[in-house]
């Protein structure tokens, strides 16, 4: 993978905005310190804390990429898109606002089947745990952990939070087709996130709609996906990212910033992409 231009970039990165643990602020001031040349504020269905990122990033003098995850799902198969430098935040952000208040129905949902099985938990006290944010599943697992009502956050997906889990409730998604145009229109370049065991066989009907680039490095790609998807994307003349999916929890996902990275010069084929257009 010889890019030009020296340096890595983690392209994928969460704030507490979304459901990772450091605000905005504080997660470019850590990732600035992780020897990187660029890294790219991903929250998942919000835009809320790419100002505050950008900022810090001109405050320190460190390249901060705008970007945003937006969950998807379509026969039985949830699907992840990434937008980088959207044009349109306000537009992005209204679009988003009603996926992020889904999540309080659904999370008070999760709360009212977690105490049938005989817990004791106030869905306040999980929005409280996910402020500033919509609460997410990982928001509840960490709010277990914290109270003792699971070993960990590994535990707590596993026993009860997963698909097919008794404290599982879905989300009111919006289909791959819908979210890809999302992205398009509000100027986002759209990448496939993490495409793993399933990116094969949903990259066709992407690839009809607009989408430009594969999530090629990632901490749950094996070395064969990762080779895979690397020759898919040159077969396709698609543009490759990638990133470390960093939340801030430990153990969990065991990824820490930086600790997945592209080289510099996929970030300057994505600039370049962008400003193509």
């Amino acid at each position: 993978m010889n890019h030009p231009g020296g340096g890595r970039a983690d392209l994928h990165l969460h704030s507490n905005r979304s459901d990772g643990l450091y605000a905005p602020q504080e997660l470019v001031h850590l990732v600035s310190r992780a020897g990187l040349k660029a890294a790219a504020l991903t929250d998942h269905d919000t835009v809320e804390g790419i100002a505050e990122a950008l900022a810090a990033g001109k405050q320190l003098g460190f390249e901060v990429v705008p970007g945003v995850e937006i969950s998807s799902f379509e026969d039985g198969v949830e699907i992840h898109l990434l937008g980088y430098y959207p044009a349109d935040l306000d537009f992005l952000d209204r679009e988003l606002k009603r996926l992020r208040q889904e999540r309080f129905t659904r999370m008070e949902r999760m709360v009212e089947r977690l105490n049938r099985l005989g817990f004791d938990v106030n869905p306040q006290q999980v929005f409280q745990e996910a402020a500033p944010a919509a609460p997410g599943r990982l928001h509840l697992a960490r709010f277990m952990v914290k109270h003792k009502l699971a070993g960990s956050i590994e535990q707590a997906f596993k026993q009860f939070l997963e698909r097919g889990r008794p404290a599982y409730v879905p989300r009111v998604n919006l289909t791959p087709a819908a979210a890809l145009k999302l992205l398009l229109g509000s100027g986002a370049v759209p990448v496939l996130a993490h495409p793993g065991k399933n990116g094969a066989r949903v990259l066709p009907a992407l690839l009809e709609k607009g989408l430009k680039g594969i999530e090629v490095i990632h901490p749950d790609h094996s070395a064969a996906q990762k080779r895979f998807y690397r020759k898919l994307a040159q077969e396709k003349g698609l543009l490759l990212t990638g990133g470390s999916d960093f939340h801030g929890d430990k153990p969990y996902r065991a990824s820490g910033r930086g600790s997945a990275t592209v080289p510099y010069g996929c970030l300057e084929q994505l600039k370049a992409f962008r400003f193509s257009k």
